[in-house]
């Protein structure tokens, strides 16, 4: 917390190939081990106490979107969570982490809000975004720094020269529940309740994902979908 009252509860790197790996693990056995996820930590992370802030972050995210979790599981049912392609396990990723840390959201919109006028945006612009919503401390620098290289690894942006940064590749996906996931977030985290589904595409959240395949009427687990005077209905939570 800081002094503006905004959470950000996200200080330090999750590496995709972790987080990726515990939930493969939570799928198979129920559960996942802090010890495990140690490990993996270590194995990327230099020093015990960067590990144990790492991990932590991790179990936390498990156990708040279990019940997001629970509905995946059902949705693959014979399925393997391993057998979806990597840009779906990395949107999974991402919808997670910012459902559970918001900054991540924050600083996605803020990015992409940036990169419609303009090809590409330096750290200070991000900086003056976020500094603006989470207010400017010390906190807030290190959770930019941590963040911009998980939303580099998960092909949200990637960066051309040392502070400069552009879209990166959109994330394909042909799954139904990820694209729910995805446009659940977006509703969630948006704090609107519901959108139009005519204001899909003009979402600054959805410029990290190609939603191409999606198919509104097969949403069923996590939203709604409703009738409405104006376009093609909406959707809700």
């Amino acid at each position: 917390m800081n002094s503006t009252g905004k959470y950000i509860g996200l200080n330090q790197r999750i590496p995709f190939e972790v987080l990726d790996e515990a939930i493969h693990t939570y799928f198979s056995k129920g559960e996942i081990s802090k010890a495990e996820v140690l490990a993996r930590f270590l194995e990327h992370t230099s020093g015990l106490n960067r590990a144990q802030k790492g991990s932590r972050s991790v179990n936390l995210i498990i156990t708040r979107q279990d019940p997001v979790l629970q509905k995946l599981k059902r949705s693959l049912k014979t399925v393997p969570y391993e057998s979806l392609r990597l840009d779906e396990r990395k949107a999974i990723s991402l919808c997670l982490i910012a459902l559970t840390f918001p900054i991540i959201y924050d600083i996605l919109v803020a990015l992409s809000q940036g990169l419609k006028v303009q090809n590409q945006i330096n750290k200070k612009f991000i900086n003056e975004k976020i500094k603006s919503i989470y207010g400017s401390n010390r906190s807030v620098d290190i959770a930019i720094d941590a963040l911009i290289p998980m939303v580099i690894e998960l092909n949200a942006i990637k960066r051309d020269k040392v502070s400069i940064y552009s879209l990166g590749r959109k994330l394909s996906i042909s799954s139904q529940f990820v694209s729910e996931l995805a446009v659940y977030t977006e509703i969630k985290l948006s704090g609107s309740k519901s959108i139009l589904i005519d204001d899909l595409s003009h979402r600054p959240w959805f410029s990290y994902f190609d939603l191409s395949s999606l198919e509104i009427g097969h949403f069923s687990q996590l939203i709604s979908r409703k009738d409405s005077n104006v376009g093609k209905g909406y959707l809700s939570i």
